[in-house]
């Protein structure tokens, strides 16, 4: 009865809201349906439609307006009502099927949006927000060469907008044309300096070429813009981490988190940095709450698992690797995580058969060129010839002179241990440590199965020295060494 008495006093005041309305002038409810305060132009719009004295070209420009305001309140099945009324009533109405296009977008309906925005254009080819909107929703469904074709249209027709530059760069951004998107941001900044969204991009752009003392600096200017920007912590922390300075970078994702504790990615990022300081308790309990979040990702079980594996415990890294292929079947690096995972272990049959599978998996991928290498290094150490097996997958390679191919030429015998130390050398810090990370650990298992051991003693305590804490080399030169040790004590 309560609910019953509650929802007459609702209709009783929508009614006297519509009433009050009713009793203004005609063009008074015309400018109240004009309003900009949704609210208003409600109500307004409401008294011209139900006072059926309004022609059919007038009533669809109520029920337009009306739809207008209900997306403002983001209303969306009462605009999109609406919207469909003012098309029925007046079919060539370009303004309405842009309209209809925003709640469609906003619905996620991105197919229907860009037939309407298509369909805006047909009857008006200089609807300039038709373009902008057709191609922010080509965006959003990653065809990004569109999207920058409409923000082309767009940007002839509204010159001055740092908006549109702005939008266009984040497409070429997302092409991975970073000399257009560059000049795009600069566009839009030099139109409006305060324009935090193109000040952020910008650091993007240059976090993307690695520039990531400049992209410091624009994410600080972002942040002055934009002080509660959990982004501009986020893609700080990005920089930090790839400067390797991981403390700096957990700090920055803990600030995004506290703005936004529902914040995904910097839970990931946040635990990749755990992971590659060691601090692997810590990491496991982001990837965890990252799961919750993105739980069709197998990137964070597989990080997950590797944060296992640092912590020495294979079968619960293994049980998480198994979650990565059952989010996404035929998952290559969970394949290899498992076969890592199997090895360390010691289950080097279960191994071996991981690594052939992975490496079987597009074959043409630096993944698999890895799977072939790890490979090799489970099956030497059963006494097994895998020459076959490792020229099969140079052969189907992609290009064995990049990283890690230099690697597979050695154990094939095509490169010395020097030639691929050489070869894993790099102008960028963190390449380098990684690159450096793998190859001492290649080297050091090229020495020992030549009972170099010395040689690879020095080398299993660089790679152990070197890599970061999450890397499978840092855990499989600390198994090596251990099993070396074990070796001289027992002679």
């Amino acid at each position: 009865m309560r609910r019953l008495v509650f929802w007459l006093l609702v209709w009783l005041c929508v009614g006297l809201v519509v009433a009050v309305a009713a009793g203004q002038t005609r063009d008074q409810n015309w400018d109240k349906c004009k309003a900009d305060d949704p609210d208003t132009s409600i109500a307004g719009c409401t008294a011209l439609i139900q006072s059926g004295q309004e022609s059919t070209n007038d009533q669809a420009s109520a029920y337009y307006n009306r739809g207008i305001a209900y997306e403002n309140k983001k209303m969306l099945d009462q605009s999109l009502a609406d919207l469909n009324q003012a098309l029925q009533l007046r079919p060539n109405f370009p303004s309405a099927l842009n309209s209809r296009g925003i709640t469609y977008y906003d619905m996620k309906q991105y197919d229907r949006a860009i037939a309407d925005y298509t369909q805006a254009l047909q009857l008006d080819p200089a609807h300039k927000l038709a373009y902008y909107n057709r191609g922010n929703a080509f965006f959003d469904t990653g065809d990004y060469q569109k999207s920058v074709d409409d923000y082309n249209r767009y940007l002839e027709l509204a010159p001055t907008d740092p908006d549109g530059f702005n939008n266009r760069g984040h497409a070429y951004m997302s092409l991975r044309d970073y000399d257009h998107a560059e000049e795009d941001f600069n566009a839009a900044l030099r139109l409006d300096p305060r324009h935090a969204n193109a000040v952020l991009n910008l650091g993007i752009v240059y976090n993307r070429r690695k520039q990531y003392d400049r992209a410091i600096a624009q994410f600080q200017t972002y942040l002055t813009l934009r002080p509660t920007g959990e982004t501009g912590y986020g893609a700080m922390g990005d920089a930090h981490r790839h400067m390797m300075q991981y403390q700096l970078a957990i700090a920055d994702y803990t600030k995004a988190l506290a703005l936004d504790p529902q914040y995904a990615l910097a839970y990931f990022d946040r635990g990749v940095s755990y992971n590659r300081s060691g601090q692997y308790d810590s990491a496991i309990d982001d990837f965890a709450r990252y799961i919750e979040l993105a739980p069709k990702d197998p990137d964070g079980y597989n990080s997950r698992g590797l944060a296992s594996v640092g912590k020495g415990q294979y079968e619960q890294a293994v049980g998480d690797f198994g979650k990565a292929h059952e989010v996404q079947t035929n998952n290559q690096i969970s394949f290899f995580d498992t076969g890592c995972a199997h090895l360390l272990e010691g289950r080097t049959r279960e191994a071996i058969a991981d690594f052939e599978l992975s490496a079987s998996m597009n074959p043409a991928s630096s993944d698999a060129v890895y799977a072939a290498i790890w490979l090799h290094v489970a099956k030497k150490s059963v006494g097994e010839d895998d020459t076959q097996a490792m020229a099969n997958a140079a052969t189907q390679a992609k290009n064995l002179d990049s990283w890690p191919g230099p690697a597979l030429k050695l154990f094939l015998n095509r490169a010395t241990s020097d030639q691929m130390l050489a070869a894993a050398s790099s102008p960028d810090p963190e390449t380098q440590t990684q690159q450096m990370c793998e190859a001492n650990f290649y080297a050091g298992e090229d020495a020992l199965s030549h009972q170099r051991r010395g040689a690879a003693t020095l080398l299993f305590e660089a790679a152990r020295a070197g890599c970061p804490k999450d890397y499978v080399e840092y855990a499989g030169a600390a198994m090596e060494l251990k099993r070396m040790s074990a070796s001289a004590s027992r002679r």
